[in-house]
Parts: C-alpha cells; sequence; structure tokens
C-alpha cells in the first residue's frame, strides 16, 4: 500500500506544476478503474482494493498540494530576486 501512495503523491506533485485542480478529476477515475481491474482480477479482497484505491487518491490530492506550495515558493524566491523585499517597503520602513 507503500507503493501505490508514493507513485501518487510524485504524480500529484508532477500535476500541480503544470496543470490546474480540475486535472486531478480524471487521474481520480483513471485511479478508480485501475483498482476495480485489480479487483476483478481476484488478486486481493474487495476492501483491500478500496483501501488502496482510496490512499492513492488521498495521496494525488496531497501531492497535488504540496505541489502547488512548491511552486508557490519558488515564484516568491524568483521575485525577491528579481525586486528585494527593502523596495517594496515605504521609505519610513527601511532600515538606514
Amino acid at each position: 500500500m507503500l507503493t501505490p501512495a508514493l507513485v501518487s503523491l510524485l504524480i500529484g506533485l508532477v500535476l500541480a506544476q503544470r496543470f490546474k485542480v480540475l486535472s486531478l478529476i480524471p487521474v481520480i477515475l483513471l485511479t478508480l478503474v485501475f483498482a476495480f481491474a485489480a479487483d476483478l482480477s481476484g488478486a486481493k479482497a474487495a476492501w483491500i482494493s478500496a483501501l488502496t484505491a482510496a490512499v492513492a487518491i488521498a495521496g494525488l490530492q496531497v501531492g497535488y498540494i504540496l505541489g502547488i506550495a512548491f511552486r508557490h515558493v519558488m515564484l516568491l524566491t524568483r521575485a525577491h530576486r528579481l525586486r528585494p523585499l527593502s523596495r517594496l517597503l515605504p521609505s519610513q520602513w527601511r532600515a538606514h
């Protein structure tokens, strides 16, 4: 169960870099299809497949949120490099 969670976390991180949040819907549906196919193959009990699908879907969502936070931090550091924070402050607040 750890492998699907980590893989879906990484997929969520990648999706957050290029796509909007609505791109998670087809990926979640695809995850459910794969979980249903694994359940039909008879490899595991139905509740284990459902739990694995739930963990994978949660991993996608957590990965997406972490990816958005990472992208936000990268944009802030780039903006700070281009325009230092001291230039954004009013002149009376700057250290002399």
